[in-house]
């Protein structure tokens, strides 16, 4: 390899760490994104906290009353769990489609679910910590479009 094909990725693979940090900056506000995955520098100014908490709530029409999830199947804990702890990293990106296949599995009538998870984050404003809830609706199939 000769100098200046050396040199060049040197300067590239610099341009690229004085950049990613300002990238990385954008896409976790942009996102809300954990400040602690993708090679982000914020995880070394922002907790990470290990309190990640889910309510699970369906109702069979869109007038009805919610009825919470208070005995989920082993499946519907285990989906849950998964998709907790992507939801630590990724948070609003994280995909719900299967807790809400599985409760919908163990919930055949119900057509609307509601995922609520709550996680602390540092309020930069105050510099205390506050429990945040991310509220998801989602539309669940009719027994007859289900395969």
């Amino acid at each position: 390899m000769r100098l200046a094909t050396k040199r060049r990725v040197v300067h590239g693979a610099l341009l690229l760490l004085a950049v990613w940090p300002l990238a990385h900056l954008v896409l976790a506000w942009r996102y809300d994104l954990s400040s602690w995955k993708l090679g982000g520098w914020g995880m070394y100014a922002t907790p990470r906290f290990g309190l990640v908490g889910m309510e699970a709530y369906g109702r069979a029409a869109p007038d009805a009353a919610w009825q919470q999830v208070t005995a989920p199947s082993p499946a519907a804990r285990d989906a849950a769990n998964l998709f907790l702890e992507q939801h630590r990293w990724l948070r609003r990106l994280a995909p719900a489609s299967d807790v809400a296949r599985t409760l919908h599995a163990d919930h055949p009538d119900w057509r609307e679910l509601r995922l609520v998870v709550s996680y602390p984050v540092l309020d930069r404003a105050s510099g205390r910590v506050r429990l945040v809830a991310d509220e998801r609706l989602v539309a669940l199939p009719a027994p007859d479009a289900r395969p």
